[in-house]
């Protein structure tokens, strides 16, 4: 998948501005919250903000960091999903969503939405199919990550619902796609 990447978005891969290789047994991935116009970036432990990815990568595993929000596109190509990793076996596309506040009125952690996530992650994978960069038949997987790190796995019937909507918007594209709602990535 990393061939193809590169040969498509020729002009935004050169040097290394799009994309970070990164070999630690476990990093962190933000995206910086607005006003920044900056791309999401790793970092190692420990963790900044509940709303981060966490990578735990125990081999040692070449995993490649694309940032795929405001460095691949630009915010006048459309919505898009904030990065991809890639590994030899994997590709989990990212979108990051936090809440406008950390506490709600009764004082329990706030999540933000998976919901929100998923029109950002559908628009970039279904570019990246008819871009060729995703082949016929390739698992993906899509993360949306929104501070939810108590609940594993996501809870129940709002899940079940919105991975069959998820599921629904790529009928007739011949990609397997499972959408995850996850603050933590293992690389196998």
């Amino acid at each position: 998948m990393l061939n193809p990447l590169r040969e498509s978005f020729r002009d935004q891969m050169r040097g290394s501005a799009c994309q970070e290789a990164i070999t630690a047994v476990e990093f962190f991935v933000q995206d910086p919250p607005q006003p920044s116009t900056e791309p999401c970036f790793h970092y190692l432990p420990p963790m900044r903000n509940r709303f981060d990815l966490q990578v735990l990568n125990a081999a040692g595993r070449l995993v490649h960091l694309i940032k795929i929000d405001r460095c691949l596109y630009s915010a006048e190509e459309g919505r898009r999903c904030d990065c991809l990793l890639l590994t030899a076996e994997q590709a989990c596309f990212v979108e990051f969503k936090a809440a406008d506040s950390d506490i709600t009125s009764a004082g329990h952690l706030r999540y933000a939405r998976a919901a929100d996530c998923v029109e950002q992650l559908e628009l970039t994978i279904k570019d990246f199919y008819k871009r060729g960069i995703i082949s016929p038949g390739a698992l993906v997987l899509a993360y949306a990550c929104v501070g939810r790190t108590a609940q594993r796995p996501y809870p129940g019937a709002d899940f079940l619902a919105l991975s069959a909507s998820f599921n629904n918007r790529f009928e007739g594209i011949p990609i397997r796609v499972r959408l995850l709602v996850e603050n933590v990535l293992t690389i196998k």
